[in-house]
């Protein structure tokens, strides 16, 4: 006799317990972690991140960027077992894609599972707010990156 008739977790979440990808595996464990919503390479999206990495000095031998399709789910702990970074810079990517029930300050630095994390709007958004992008430069970027 089945008492209770629900679904507790959605099965979309089960992708959460899945191996990551290789093209994922592939990527050497760096100190810092960038997740972008995907873009066209070579398009606008793209080069206004290089123009916001290079503005924090960043080389490329010190982050990995991981681009997510909208609305994608992968799974935080694999990415911390496997990438281990130390900051984790989401771009348009909610904590919750990661399987993470948090909720984090935009714009600035949080602190969560040991790391520093920095959350923003799309690519997209920030060219559309200039006011956010702003806001991402000076109470965000400067501190968590040093630049």
């Amino acid at each position: 006799m089945n008492i209770i008739n629900t679904d507790i977790v959605n099965p979309e979440y089960d992708v959460l317990w899945d191996e990551l990808a290789e093209a994922v595996k592939d990527l050497p464990a760096k100190d810092i972690l960038i997740l972008v919503n995907t873009f066209t390479p070579g398009g606008t999206e793209e080069a206004q991140l290089q123009k916001m990495l290079l503005a924090c000095k960043l080389l490329p031998e010190s982050y990995n960027i991981l681009q997510l399709e909208k609305d994608k789910l992968i799974a935080w702990h694999r990415l911390r077992e496997w990438i281990d970074p130390k900051i984790v810079f989401l771009i348009g990517i909610l904590p919750s894609q990661l399987g993470i029930s948090s909720l984090f300050k935009l714009n600035a630095p949080n602190h969560f599972n040991d790391r520093t994390w920095l959350a923003t709007v799309s690519l997209n958004e920030l060219e559309l707010n200039p006011e956010a992008k702003k806001q991402l430069w000076n109470e965000g970027m400067k501190v968590v990156f040093g630049a």
